[in-house]
């Protein structure tokens, strides 16, 4: 066989690393993932982020509401599972949340 060729060979599957089975994912993860997603969105119609997808700016108060409060709705749903630093993250980020709204719907009432 000449050198390129043992190049060009592939392994047989048998003698390839096995891949870790994928583990179901647990619902106590899908909520963390779902709660920073609705987090970043309320940033965003807040209007304090920039959109990642458009990196615009743009305002819109009720749907900054509509995501705190699904924010805080599946915190709330999570807490019961989380002890700690969790804990008192998901606390901390309501509590920004919360202040920023009122911030800012403040500002767009003066503004009006």
């Amino acid at each position: 066989m000449s050198p390129h060729e043992e190049e060009t060979q592939e392994t047989p599957s048998d003698e390839r690393p096995e891949e870790a089975p994928l583990e179901p994912l647990d619902v106590r993860h899908l909520l963390r993932i779902t709660i920073a997603q609705l987090a970043a969105a309320a940033w965003q119609k807040m209007g304090l982020q920039p959109d990642p997808f458009t990196n615009t700016v743009v305002k819109d108060i009720e749907q900054a509401r509509l995501a705190i409060d699904a924010t805080t709705a599946l915190v709330e749903k999570l807490l019961p599972h989380v002890r700690g630093q969790e804990a008192r993250d998901y606390q901390s980020l309501l509590t920004d949340l919360r202040l920023n709204f009122v911030r800012q719907s403040g500002e767009q009432a003066r503004q009006q």
